[in-house]
């Protein structure tokens, strides 16, 4: 369903989807890692040893990993405040963590591997903006839902199971928002600053624990939401800093 809708928006927007070889190259890169991203999040959000929110807050350490990666792959320079950041966010994961920790110690290390993956994905896409690309968000989203798409199918055939009409629907309406959202997330890197998008994407950490609680009962304690509150502090600081550098940088 992602790989469809991605494609019927490049059909009614008229996109190309054609790539350069260096395109190519990082697109692949930026989808291998994506695939990883999301295997990660569904085995998270899959199992009922750890909250929605807390799988939430995990992955929302993603920010934390670029900016660690950053200085690296992309050439950007580092920072003591990063390093500050960083040991902010992860006392924050290991307050969400902790309670559970003998429990689904497992699960948070799949769910903080998940959140470097999508790290990666995140600097292969600023890599394909940042290269003067003619490669549309569509292209790039269509490529990634279509690998992402054969990865599923592969790893589904030992334990397949026919879903029920209840089960299809929620699959389809999963299918959409995912392919919407990876448009939208597409779209939004390649139009404005990066920080600026990933500090935004925190009000999914926000939502999620609001919705965990409306819907599935799930009251944080808390220590839960002082670790929210820690892992998100650090990403937002980190967001508010880079916006700061990026506004004094002569134009």
């Amino acid at each position: 369903m992602g790989a469809a809708t991605a494609l019927g928006v490049a059909l009614v927007r008229r996109a190309p989807l054609s790539m350069s070889r260096g395109d190519r190259r990082l697109t692949w890169a930026r989808s291998l890692c994506g695939t990883g991203a999301m295997l990660c999040t569904f085995y998270t959000l899959g199992t009922p040893e750890i909250a929605l929110g807390d799988a939430v807050t995990l992955g929302a350490t993603s920010p934390i990993f670029v900016a660690l990666l950053a200085p690296r792959l992309l050439g950007e320079r580092s920072s003591p405040r990063l390093w500050l950041a960083t040991v902010l966010a992860f006392a924050g994961v290991a307050l969400v963590a902790a309670p559970r920790l003998a429990i689904a110690g497992e699960v948070a290390l799949v769910a903080t591997l998940g959140a470097v993956f999508s790290a990666f994905a995140m600097i292969w896409l600023r890599r394909i903006g940042g290269s003067g690309t003619r490669a549309s968000p569509e292209s790039i989203a269509l490529h990634f839902s279509l690998v992402a798409s054969a990865a599923m199918i592969f790893l589904s055939i030992p334990v397949w199971r026919t879903p029920d009409a209840l089960g299809l629907v929620l699959l389809v309406g999963t299918g959409l928002a995912g392919g919407l959202g990876q448009l939208a997330m597409t779209r939004a890197y390649a139009l404005d600053n990066a920080a600026r998008i990933g500090a935004i994407g925190y009000v999914g950490v926000v939502l999620s624990h609001a919705l965990a609680a409306a819907w599935l009962g799930e009251i944080p304690s808390a220590r839960q939401l002082l670790g929210t509150a820690l892992v998100m502090a650090a990403g937002l600081w980190l967001a508010a800093q880079a916006i700061r550098d990026a506004r004094r940088r002569p134009r």
